[in-house]
């Protein structure tokens, strides 16, 4: 899968010109918003949370970069969760940061976790399969 770009802001930036770590997250989170419903087709995509979240800061990312692109995969898939991986990388390939997040189908209506509808569920599985290569 094609990675997501995502532009840098003036207002990522801390006082030393670099972007601010708590960006990071956001950055992460508008790729992964992207590649879910974008990058996957979910129509579910909208209705989730993020129950954890853990991030590996690898180098400094300036302004300089202009935009971050993200990998997104899918690491595990349970039955009302995935688990993902994600890279982020200045456009020259340097790798600034890696996460995971466990991603949360939920219902707005019961405001508990659910399944994602069969038609969803189908396409992570293929996704799944894409990346292990079956």
């Amino acid at each position: 899968m094609n990675p997501i770009d995502v532009p840098l802001r003036w207002r990522d930036l801390d006082t030393n010109g670099h972007v601010y770590h708590g960006t990071y997250l956001t950055l992460l989170d508008e790729a992964r918003s992207r590649w879910l419903r974008s990058g996957l087709g979910l129509t579910c995509a909208d209705s989730h949370l993020i129950a954890r979240l853990e991030i590996d800061y690898v180098s400094e990312l300036t302004a300089d970069a202009e935009s971050v692109a993200v990998d997104c995969a899918i690491e595990h898939l349970g039955n009302t969760s995935l688990r993902t991986a994600e890279t982020m990388r200045t456009p020259d390939g340097t790798v600034v940061a890696r996460s995971a997040a466990v991603v949360v189908f939920w219902d707005r209506e019961t405001r508990k976790s659910a399944a994602p509808p069969a038609e969803d569920r189908a396409r992570l599985e293929s996704a799944l399969a894409a990346q292990q290569g079956s």
